[in-house]
C-alpha cells in the first residue's frame, strides 16, 4: 500500500485536473460574454453617434432653409405687396421656428461644441437681415397705405429721410434694401457658419466613430482569441479524460479478461485503483498456489484434484469460462486388459496431453478415475472452431499408443454462457453434453446447445 501512496503523491489527478478545466472554462466563458456585450455596445454607440450626426445635420439644414425661406418670402412682399408672403414670414418667425428648434436640439447633445457655435453665430447673422426685413415691409406697408401693423412691426421706426419719400421711392428702397450686396453677404455669412457647423459635427462624429471602431475592433479579436482558448481548453479536456481515464479503463479491462495485473497508467484515481486491485490479485494468486499441493493436486497426475476443482469453480468468473468433462473411453477395458499400472500411465499421458494442449491460465483437473474437467478462462466470441480443433488435435495424439502405454480417445461435453454465473449449472450443462457424445458413438466433443441436447 506505501507503493500506492507514493503513486498517488506523484501523479495527475483527474479530480483536480477536470476541476482546473472547468475554471479555466468559466473563466474564458465569462471574458467571452463581457466581450461580446461590449462589442454589441461599441456597435450600438456607433449605431447612435450615426443617427446623432444624421438629425444634427438635418437641424443644420432646416436652419439654412428656414433662413432661405424667410429671405424668399420677405423678397416677395417687398416686390408684388401682396399680405400674404408677410403672413407666410411670420408665421415662420412666430410658430414654426425652425431656426430656434435647430439650436436647442443641437445644444441639448452637443453643449459647448464648435457647431454649436457655428449654429449660433449663423442665428446671430439671421437675426441681423430681420431687423432689415423688418424695416422693409414696413416701408412696404407703409407705401402701400396699409394701416393693419403687425404686432412685429408696430416697434420699427421708419427714418425721418425715408418718410419723405413719395410712395414709389419707398416701394424701391424696401426691394433694395432685400437685394442689396450687405443684405447678401449676411446671407453669405449664414451659409458659411452653417457649412462649418456641418465640418464641425462631420469631424466630431468621425473621431467619435474612429474610437467606437477601435473598440469594437479590439472587441472582436478578443472573442476570436477566446473562442480560440476555449477550444484548446475542450481538445485539452478532452485528452485528459481519454488518456488519463478511458484508455487505462479499457487496457484494465483487456487485462482482467486474461486474469493478469492491470498497469498502474492514467489518472491518479485509476493508478491508484489498479495498484489495490494488483494487490487483490497477487493475493487470490498467492492463495491459489500456497493451498497445499497434496490437498489440491492429484498425487498420480499432478494436476488439481477434486478439492482443487471446487476452490476453481468458486473463484472463476464463470460467465467467461468454457467448461469441459472428459471421460476417458473404455477405460476399464483397458485395466482389466493391460492392468492397472498400465491404466496409471494412460492417465497421467491424458494429464499431460491436456496441460501440453491448453494454456497455462486455464485449469485442469481430475475429478475421479477417469473423469477430467478443463476451466477454459477468458474465452473469445465465438470460441465452438478453436475448442473443437483441441479437442480434435488430442484425441488424434492419444489414438496413437507411445511404447508400452495403448492408445486411447477422450470423450468431451462442453458448455458456456455469458449469461450463467453459477458454476453447477454450468457443469450440469456440460455433463448432458458428454453423454450426448457417449450415445453417439464416444471419441469426439459436443458444445451444449438446448436445441441439439
Amino acid at each position: 500500500m506505501s507503493r500506492i501512496g507514493k503513486i498517488k503523491e506523484k501523479d495527475i489527478s483527474l479530480k483536480f485536473a477536470s476541476g482546473l478545466m472547468l475554471i479555466i472554462s468559466i473563466i474564458v466563458t465569462a471574458a467571452l460574454i463581457f466581450a461580446s456585450i461590449r462589442a454589441f455596445i461599441s456597435f450600438r454607440a456607433l449605431e447612435q453617434s450615426t443617427e446623432v450626426y444624421i438629425h444634427l445635420e438635418e437641424q443644420a439644414t432646416s436652419l439654412m432653409e428656414a433662413s432661405d425661406f424667410l429671405t424668399e418670402q420677405v423678397q416677395c412682399f417687398a416686390i408684388l405687396g401682396e399680405r400674404k408672403y408677410m403672413d407666410h414670414y411670420f408665421e415662420e418667425v412666430i410658430s414654426s421656428r425652425r431656426r430656434e428648434n435647430a439650436i436647442e436640439y443641437t445644444e441639448s447633445l452637443l453643449p459647448g461644441s464648435l457647431a454649436l457655435y457655428e449654429l449660433k453665430d449663423s442665428m446671430r447673422h439671421s437675426e441681423h437681415l430681420m431687423e432689415c426685413e423688418y424695416y422693409s415691409m414696413r416701408l412696404v406697408l407703409d407705401s402701400l397705405g396699409d394701416t393693419d401693423i403687425p404686432e412685429q412691426l408696430k416697434d420699427v421706426v421708419i427714418k425721418d429721410e425715408d418718410a419723405i419719400l413719395s410712395n414709389e421711392e419707398k416701394a424701391a428702397l424696401a426691394v433694395e434694401m432685400v437685394h442689396d450686396t450687405k443684405y447678401y453677404f449676411e446671407k453669405s455669412e449664414i451659409r458659411r457658419n452653417l457649412n462649418d457647423c456641418l465640418r464641425a459635427l462631420k469631424n466630431s462624429t468621425f473621431d467619435s466613430q474612429q474610437s467606437l471602431d477601435n473598440i469594437s475592433r479590439r472587441s472582436l479579436i478578443s472573442i476570436m482569441v477566446l473562442i480560440l482558448i476555449q477550444a484548446v481548453s475542450v481538445c485539452v479536456n478532452i485528452w485528459l479524460h481519454t488518456n488519463l481515464g478511458i484508455n487505462p479503463l479499457l487496457k484494465a479491462v483487456e487485462h482482467i479478461k486474461k486474469d493478469e495485473r492491470i498497469p498502474v497508467i492514467g489518472s491518479e484515481e485509476f493508478r491508484y485503483l489498479a495498484g489495490t486491485y494488483n494487490v487483490m490479485f497477487n493475493a487470490y494468486k498467492k492463495s491459489i498456489s500456497q493451498l497445499n499441493f497434496k490437498a489440491s493436486h492429484d498425487e498420480l497426475t499432478g494436476i488439481y484434484n477434486r478439492s482443487g476443482y471446487e476452490i476453481i469453480k468458486t473463484n472463476l468468473d464463470i460467465s467467461s469460462t468454457a467448461l469441459m468433462i472428459i471421460d476417458a473411453d473404455k477405460f476399464k477395458e483397458i485395466n482389466d486388459t493391460y492392468g492397472h499400472e498400465t491404466g496409471d500411465e494412460v492417465l497421467k499421458r491424458i494429464a499431460n496431453v491436456l496441460k501440453k494442449s491448453f494454456r497455462s491460465n486455464d485449469y485442469i483437473c481430475r475429478i475421479g478415475g477417469d473423469e477430467f474437467v478443463v476451466f477454459m478462462v477468458n474465452i473469445p466470441d465465438n470460441p465452438d472452431e478453436l475448442i473443437e480443433n483441441k479437442i480434435a488435435q488430442i484425441n488424434d495424439e492419444l489414438s496413437r499408443p507411445i511404447g508400452n502405454i495403448p492408445a486411447v480417445t477422450l470423450s468431451v461435453g462442453i458448455a458456456y454462457d455469458e449469461n450463467e454465473t453459477d458454476g453447477e449449472k454450468l457443469f450440469s450443462k456440460a455433463d448432458a453434453a458428454l453423454y450426448y457424445v457417449k450415445r453417439n458413438g464416444r471419441n469426439g466433443s459436443c458444445i451444449y446447445s438446448k436445441e441439439t441436447i
